[in-house]
């Protein structure tokens, strides 16, 4: 068993990596501001171990991450909402760049075994068929942006500390305790209220969407997958739908006819119109692949 720091522990993604760990033995630690996350994602963890913390804080995390003494850190906390991030850059870059800093100056104090850090898709430039983890990194929006910075700094922190670290670059997380806006949960509220005309942004992008479950059991995995150094692994379920074909799910899962309107005031100026995980070297390294698939996640969702 080792003792393991989450930080965003309680939020849509990183209360699911506690889960995992939870399940697998581990001490878990969070650390999270609540800005986002909510302290029922973590109902199962003693309260002792869950620490209200602003990572822009540097004095603060470096306190409590001396007082933790975690062996392993998975660092999930980040702004990680497009349109948020593009409304405010500043604030991005201080906690997606600065709280990534002030976490490596934190663990360069007290010494870990390995660390993770949540990357994303963003990276990517713009690209038709899968996204290999040897394609440039070129972002075209401030998440983008603030996440290449985040792996450059864990790359020289695994370079300087010799410690390893495993950069995940993430797809679309869907399924429970979404904490943003994202495309289906917006979808699941609006089915929520009894609409059957739903009215939606962009409608032809393509996404890769895996269940955080899978996903979670992925960054475990990936973490444990290098021995020294570090290195990249994409995180997705190497399939991708169009909003229209996710519609004709939830229409299946629900047995009626859903309408799709296109509301000028939800479409995004700047939207890439696919991503798609390629996953072989995930698989290769670990073993995982998903088992939960999009139709089972909606059918959960819409059916709570």
């Amino acid at each position: 068993m080792k003792r393991a720091l989450v930080t965003g522990g309680a939020g849509f993604i990183g209360s699911h990596v506690v889960d995992e760990l939870v399940a697998t033995g581990h001490e878990v630690h969070v650390i999270d501001n609540f800005m986002n996350g909510r302290r029922e994602h973590l109902a199962g963890l003693p309260p002792h171990r869950i620490h209200e913390v602003d990572i822009r804080d540097q004095d603060g995390l470096a306190r409590k991450v001396a007082e933790i003494a975690p062996q392993l850190v998975y660092h999930l906390a980040a702004i990680h909402f497009i349109p948020y991030c593009t409304e405010h850059p500043t604030e991005s870059v201080l906690i997606n760049i600065q709280g990534t800093q002030n976490l490596l100056d934190a663990l360069t104090a007290a010494p870990v075994e390995r660390l993770f850090f949540a990357s994303t898709a963003a990276v990517y430039p713009p690209k038709d068929g899968r996204h290999l983890e040897t394609d440039p990194s070129e972002p075209m929006d401030v998440y983008g942006a603030t996440k290449s910075a985040g792996e450059a700094l864990v790359k020289a922190y695994a370079h300087t500390a010799r410690v390893p670290v495993v950069i995940g670059r993430l797809f679309n997380a869907v399924g429970h305790r979404e904490t943003n806006p994202h495309l289906l949960p917006e979808i699941v509220k609006q089915l929520a209220t009894g609409a059957r005309t739903l009215h939606l942004g962009n409608l032809d992008p393509r996404r890769d969407f895996v269940d955080t479950r899978d996903m979670a059991k992925a960054i475990v995995a990936a973490s444990l997958a290098v021995s020294a150094g570090s290195d990249v692994f994409n995180i997705g379920s190497c399939r991708q739908y169009s909003v229209i074909e996710v519609v004709q799910i939830c229409e299946r899962v629900l047995g009626e006819t859903i309408e799709v309107v296109q509301d000028p005031s939800r479409v995004r100026k700047v939207e890439r119109q696919s991503l798609l995980a390629g996953i072989d070297k995930l698989t290769a390294a670990t073993g995982w692949t998903p088992e939960i698939d999009l139709e089972q996640t909606l059918r959960e969702l819409l059916k709570a």
